[in-house]
């Protein structure tokens, strides 16, 4: 279980010198931000990686932070177009007697599935792994390249 802290300024929501219906849109804007928090920061493991997706030349490339994973805690694999990245961040083991004071980070497995906007070519896809984070370059299938046509004149 996660537990999150928001810091919330009520007293501003409920300020008795502006106008009734003043008070009623602070009201809204603190309930909104706290929603808002609180469905960004929840996944159903508690562990979901954050990834960047971009394109350089004739290469996709997939980067996802996977901070405290070892390469084999990571499976990586591709199907219809989609490279799904699963893993297992294990819990660490600390003495009986370990008073917590804070417990923010998330412990478990996670699956994430990202759709690649062009097909590529799964032979030629590559993976490494440094300081926690993962690059995967997905080079793109010849039917998905740019293609120059040269145009004949008659």
């Amino acid at each position: 279980m996660t537990a999150i802290m928001i810091r919330r300024t009520p007293s501003r929501a409920l300020t008795v010198t502006e106008p009734a219906y003043r008070r009623v849109w602070n009201i809204l804007d603190e309930v909104e931000h706290l929603t808002k928090h609180t469905w960004e920061s929840w996944t159903p493991s508690g562990l979901c990686p954050r990834f960047d997706l971009f394109e350089i030349k004739d290469d996709l490339v997939l980067k996802a932070d996977l901070p405290g994973l070892r390469k084999e805690d990571i499976d990586i694999s591709l199907e219809n177009d989609c490279v799904t990245i699963k893993g297992e961040r294990k819990i660490e083991e600390f003495p009986a007697d370990t008073k917590y004071y804070s417990c923010e980070r998330s412990f478990g497995s996670f699956t994430r599935e990202v759709c690649l906007p062009v097909p590529v070519d799964a032979d030629k896809i590559s993976a490494t792994f440094d300081n926690g984070v993962l690059e995967i370059k997905l080079p793109k299938a010849e039917e998905a390249r740019a293609k120059r046509i040269e145009i004949q004149v008659k």
